[in-house]
Order: C-alpha cells, then sequence, then structure tokens
C-alpha cells in the first residue's frame, strides 16, 4: 500500500488575508493601491514556500522512518524522495513568483519615491521663485516710494526756492524804487516852502549924511 504524505501547505488565500492588512498599512505611504497589493501577494508567496519545504522536509523525514518497518526499504524511501522533490520543486516556483512580484514592487515603489522627489523638487522651486517674485515686488514698492519722497522733496526744495527768489525780486524792486525815487528828489534841488516878500523901496538905500547947520 503506497503510503500518501500528508497535505499541510497554508492556502495562498488564507496567507493572503493574513498579511494584506498588515502589509497594506506598512506599505500603504510608500505604494499605490495595486503596488501594496502585489508586494503582499508576492511575499505571500515567498512564505508559502518556506512553509511547503518545511513541511515536504518534515514529511520526508516521517516516511523515510516509515519506510524503516516495509519489505522494500528503498523502493519506499525513493518514493517518498520523489514525492519531496516534487513539492520542493513547488516550493522554488512559488518562491521565484513571490521574489518576482516583490521585485515589481519595489521597482514600482523606487519609481513612485523618484516621482515624490520630482514633485517636492518642482514645488520647492515653484515656492522659491513665488518667494523672490515676492522680494522684487517688496524690493521695486520701496524703490518706488524712495524716488517718491525725493521727488517731493525735490519738489519742496524747488518751491522754496521759486519763494525765495520772489521775494529777493521784490525787495530789489523795493530798493530800486526808493533809490529812483531819492534821485529824483535830488535832481530836482531844495526849495523853500515860502516866498520871501520884496523888499521895501529905500529899504537898502545908504543913510543921508548930517546937516551941518543942525545943532
Amino acid at each position: 500500500m503506497e503510503h500518501r504524505p500528508k497535505t499541510l501547505a497554508i492556502p495562498l488565500s488564507l496567507l493572503l488575508g493574513l498579511l494584506l492588512p498588515q502589509l497594506a498599512l506598512a506599505d500603504a505611504s510608500r505604494l499605490g493601491p495595486e503596488g501594496a497589493a502585489t508586494l503582499a501577494r508576492g511575499q505571500a508567496l515567498q512564505q508559502q514556500a518556506a512553509e511547503l519545504r518545511q513541511q515536504a522536509d518534515r514529511i520526508l523525514a516521517e516516511e523515510e522512518q516509515a519506510c524503516a518497518s516495509r519489505l522494500l526499504v528503498n523502493d519506499c524511501r525513493n518514493q517518498a524522495k520523489a514525492r519531496h522533490l516534487e513539492q520542493v520543486q513547488e516550493a522554488r516556483r512559488l518562491d521565484a513568483e513571490g521574489r518576482e512580484l516583490e521585485y515589481q514592487a519595489r521597482v514600482e515603489e523606487r519609481d513612485l519615491k523618484q516621482q515624490q522627489r520630482d514633485a517636492d523638487a518642482a514645488s520647492q522651486a515653484e515656492e522659491l521663485a513665488r518667494r523672490q517674485k515676492l522680494r522684487d515686488a517688496e524690493q521695486q514698492e520701496r524703490e518706488a516710494l524712495r524716488q517718491r519722497r525725493l521727488a517731493e522733496k525735490e519738489a519742496k526744495a524747488a518751491e522754496g526756492e521759486r519763494k525765495a527768489a520772489e521775494r529777493r525780486a521784490r525787495q530789489e524792486k523795493k530798493q530800486a524804487d526808493h533809490a529812483r525815487r531819492v534821485a529824483e528828489k535830488e535832481a530836482r534841488g531844495p526849495r523853500s516852502s515860502k516866498t520871501p516878500a520884496p523888499a521895501a523901496p529905500g529899504a537898502d538905500a545908504p543913510p543921508l549924511p548930517a546937516d551941518p547947520r543942525q545943532p
């Protein structure tokens, strides 16, 4: 009677059900939904392969021990080794498939990280450009204010000069008018306010000599 190995391998669906929630939480921040699912399936396949390999080794040991009591010991052991080899090969296939899926997920993770770095760099460059534009606008505003104040100061100084020039012109005109009036007065000469009365007849005649006959 042929000895059949016991099938103790954990179904892949069960492994995925156990691993996917934890892996999804761990890798959601790094991978998209599809990448997280791919990674979970790949790691579940690798775990299933490891458990299948351990199970195959355990069954082989049990069967070789059981074959020792059989009549055809070598034939029994050869059959057990053949079944063990089939299970090992299946475990290798599952492990290779799981590694390939995990590799794909890691490549996607790498690409997503690069995309995030590129997006961050673009965002940083945009922010730097925005800040530079703001600084330039502030600088232009300060320069415009400085120019406006300078223009107001120059206009105020010009107005002061204009008013000072007007005052000097009025003062000079006043002095010129005064000098003109003084010159005209001097040109006319001094005049008495009253005309002297004419002298009485004989007032200026010399006195007559005295009569010697008078005592």
